[in-house]
């Protein structure tokens, strides 16, 4: 079954993320040769058309992008119409299901009931570091007037602290997120981000999290530290309705 976040106050939003049982989303990593039948079976499952998917070239980096309808489809059949340059989207727009794609980043959810309005970012270490939740809460009050304090966020599966191991010579700005344990030192890829969400204003009892670990999951998630160049990915999506 898919995994869908259920908040609070939700009545007007659909957001979920796919596992490693329905396939490889993507087209242009792993495996892509059933990755468009696997984007139509997984959002058939929500009456979403996958031919409406806005979908992005990641690029680990901070841009947050507001999409409208006249986004829907890029990404959706070919790697090559993604928007460019892109680690996000945020919209006000009914019907339009916004896709990041993740094999170890976390995915995260946005969602302000009432405007309504919400949003989807990549976070890897580099977007994060540079603080893509910012980014994303900052572009929502510029757009929609979106009081953060209004905000519900949540994570999707990513790599956790458990796994998460950097080198020695790893050197960050966010050293509250690095920690040691027996003799290695790890990230708190999460804790970094939801720290991000609440000193941007987002209430900590409006964070929610999913706590799975992709690496962890060996058979439920797609992990690119585990399976390099061959692993897929997973799709994270919100779409309003």
């Amino acid at each position: 079954m898919p995994k869908v976040f259920d908040f609070p106050q939700n009545n007007r939003l659909i957001a979920a993320f796919s596992s490693k049982a329905d396939g490889n989303m993507s087209l242009s990593y792993g495996a892509t040769a059933d990755s468009l039948d696997n984007r139509k079976n997984f959002l058939e499952k929500f009456k979403i058309d996958y031919r409406s998917l806005v979908c992005a070239k990641q690029v680990h980096g901070v841009s947050v992008v507001y999409a409208t309808q006249n986004d829907a489809g890029q990404g959706a059949l070919d790697y090559e119409s993604s928007i460019a340059d892109c680690d996000g989207f945020i919209t006000d727009q009914p019907n339009l299901p916004l896709a990041i794609l993740t094999a170890d980043c976390l995915p995260v959810f946005l969602y302000n009931p009432k405007i309504p309005a919400a949003g989807i970012l990549h976070a890897g270490w580099r977007s994060s570091e540079a603080n893509i939740c910012s980014a994303g809460i900052k572009l929502m009050h510029d757009k929609f007037k979106s009081d953060p304090a209004d905000l519900l966020a949540a994570f999707g599966p990513a790599i956790r602290s458990c796994c998460y191991e950097v080198s020695e010579d790893f050197k960050s700005n966010f050293p509250f997120a690095i920690f040691r344990r027996a003799g290695s030192r790890y990230m708190d890829l999460a804790n970094l981000n939801r720290t991000q969400l609440i000193n941007a204003g987002v209430r900590e009892e409006n964070i929610f999290d999913s706590a799975l670990c992709t690496y962890c999951s060996k058979d439920a998630f797609f992990s690119f530290r585990k399976e390099a160049k061959a692993a897929g990915r997973m799709l994270s999506f919100v779409s309003l309705t």
